[in-house]
Protein backbone atom coordinates (compact mmCIF):
# COMPACT_ATOMS: atom_id res chain seq x y z
CA UNK A 1 0.00 0.00 0.00
CA UNK A 2 1.53 3.51 -1.00
CA UNK A 3 1.07 6.00 1.81
CA UNK A 4 -0.30 9.02 0.56
CA UNK A 5 1.79 12.37 0.88
CA UNK A 6 0.86 14.78 3.09
CA UNK A 7 0.99 18.55 2.47
CA UNK A 8 2.81 20.16 5.19
CA UNK A 9 0.84 21.63 8.07
CA UNK A 10 0.76 25.79 8.10
CA UNK A 11 -0.81 27.40 10.32
CA UNK A 12 -3.22 30.14 9.84
CA UNK A 13 -2.55 33.21 11.75
CA UNK A 14 -4.92 36.16 12.16
CA UNK A 15 -3.29 38.17 9.25
CA UNK A 16 -3.77 35.21 7.11
CA UNK A 17 -7.30 34.71 8.15
CA UNK A 18 -8.18 38.36 7.99
CA UNK A 19 -6.48 38.28 3.98
CA UNK A 20 -8.94 35.61 3.76
CA UNK A 21 -11.84 37.04 4.67
CA UNK A 22 -10.96 40.31 2.57
CA UNK A 23 -10.58 38.01 -0.52
CA UNK A 24 -14.05 37.06 0.18
CA UNK A 25 -15.45 40.07 0.57
CA UNK A 26 -14.11 41.55 -2.32
CA UNK A 27 -14.72 38.75 -4.58
CA UNK A 28 -18.48 39.59 -3.63
CA UNK A 29 -18.19 43.04 -4.27
CA UNK A 30 -16.08 41.76 -7.44
CA UNK A 31 -19.63 39.84 -8.96
CA UNK A 32 -21.87 42.55 -7.87
CA UNK A 33 -20.50 45.10 -9.46
CA UNK A 34 -19.95 42.57 -12.98
CA UNK A 35 -23.96 42.47 -12.13
CA UNK A 36 -24.77 46.25 -12.14
CA UNK A 37 -22.05 46.95 -15.26
CA UNK A 38 -24.11 43.91 -16.75
CA UNK A 39 -27.55 45.85 -15.87
CA UNK A 40 -26.05 49.17 -16.97
CA UNK A 41 -25.26 47.52 -20.54
CA UNK A 42 -28.53 46.77 -21.00
CA UNK A 43 -30.29 49.51 -19.86
CA UNK A 44 -28.09 51.22 -22.16
CA UNK A 45 -29.43 48.81 -25.34
CA UNK A 46 -32.69 49.61 -24.28
CA UNK A 47 -31.89 53.84 -24.25
CA UNK A 48 -30.42 53.42 -27.72
CA UNK A 49 -33.68 51.96 -29.01
CA UNK A 50 -36.05 54.44 -27.22
CA UNK A 51 -33.59 57.16 -29.33
CA UNK A 52 -34.10 55.50 -32.30
CA UNK A 53 -37.94 55.14 -31.87
CA UNK A 54 -37.78 58.56 -31.37
CA UNK A 55 -36.39 59.72 -34.25
CA UNK A 56 -38.77 57.28 -36.08
CA UNK A 57 -42.00 58.63 -34.41
CA UNK A 58 -43.79 61.20 -36.32
CA UNK A 59 -46.08 62.40 -32.98
CA UNK A 60 -44.97 65.60 -31.55
CA UNK A 61 -46.33 63.77 -27.94
CA UNK A 62 -44.83 60.42 -27.27
CA UNK A 63 -45.28 58.51 -23.94
CA UNK A 64 -42.42 58.76 -21.84
CA UNK A 65 -41.56 56.39 -18.65
CA UNK A 66 -41.31 58.15 -15.23
CA UNK A 67 -40.72 56.24 -12.59
CA UNK A 68 -43.46 53.15 -12.86
CA UNK A 69 -45.42 55.82 -14.75
CA UNK A 70 -46.10 56.47 -18.63
CA UNK A 71 -46.64 60.30 -19.53
CA UNK A 72 -47.36 62.03 -22.52
CA UNK A 73 -44.40 64.89 -23.44
CA UNK A 74 -42.96 66.56 -26.08
CA UNK A 75 -41.29 64.91 -28.35
CA UNK A 76 -38.10 67.31 -27.90
CA UNK A 77 -38.64 67.12 -24.30
CA UNK A 78 -38.14 63.16 -24.53
CA UNK A 79 -35.31 63.35 -26.57
CA UNK A 80 -33.35 65.57 -24.20
CA UNK A 81 -34.51 63.55 -20.65
CA UNK A 82 -33.74 60.18 -22.63
CA UNK A 83 -29.90 61.84 -23.58
CA UNK A 84 -30.00 62.90 -19.94
CA UNK A 85 -30.85 59.64 -18.71
CA UNK A 86 -28.41 57.59 -20.57
CA UNK A 87 -25.93 60.18 -19.78
CA UNK A 88 -25.83 59.54 -16.00
CA UNK A 89 -26.07 55.59 -17.24
CA UNK A 90 -22.61 56.01 -18.86
CA UNK A 91 -21.24 58.05 -15.92
CA UNK A 92 -22.38 55.21 -13.88
CA UNK A 93 -21.03 52.44 -16.39
CA UNK A 94 -17.11 54.52 -16.09
CA UNK A 95 -17.33 54.69 -11.90
CA UNK A 96 -18.69 50.95 -11.81
CA UNK A 97 -15.63 50.05 -14.38
CA UNK A 98 -12.90 51.75 -12.34
CA UNK A 99 -14.55 50.82 -9.30
CA UNK A 100 -14.33 46.82 -10.56
CA UNK A 101 -10.88 47.73 -11.58
CA UNK A 102 -9.24 48.37 -8.13
CA UNK A 103 -10.87 45.54 -6.53
CA UNK A 104 -9.53 43.11 -9.43
CA UNK A 105 -6.46 44.36 -8.58
CA UNK A 106 -6.94 44.29 -4.53
CA UNK A 107 -8.24 40.68 -5.16
CA UNK A 108 -4.95 39.58 -7.63
CA UNK A 109 -2.33 40.91 -4.85
CA UNK A 110 -4.21 39.25 -2.25
CA UNK A 111 -4.37 36.02 -4.24
CA UNK A 112 -0.83 36.21 -4.79
CA UNK A 113 0.03 36.55 -1.33
CA UNK A 114 -2.02 33.83 -0.17
CA UNK A 115 -1.16 31.22 -2.95
CA UNK A 116 2.36 32.12 -1.58
CA UNK A 117 1.88 31.02 1.73
CA UNK A 118 -0.60 28.36 1.46
CA UNK A 119 0.36 26.84 -1.97
CA UNK A 120 -2.61 24.09 -3.16
CA UNK A 121 -3.63 23.95 0.69
CA UNK A 122 -6.29 26.59 -0.68
CA UNK A 123 -8.25 27.53 -3.67
CA UNK A 124 -8.99 31.19 -4.63
CA UNK A 125 -10.13 30.19 -8.43
CA UNK A 126 -14.20 30.30 -9.27
CA UNK A 127 -15.58 27.13 -10.22
CA UNK A 128 -17.73 27.11 -13.35
CA UNK A 129 -20.80 26.09 -10.64
CA UNK A 130 -23.12 22.86 -10.59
Amino acid sequence: MAAKAQAPHIEVLEEDQNRINMFSRLHFKSQELERMLKSYKNALEEHEDASNELMLSDDDNVRFVVGECLVHIDKDAAEARLEKVTQDVHKEVEEKTAELEKVKAQLKELKATLYAKFGTQINLEESDGP
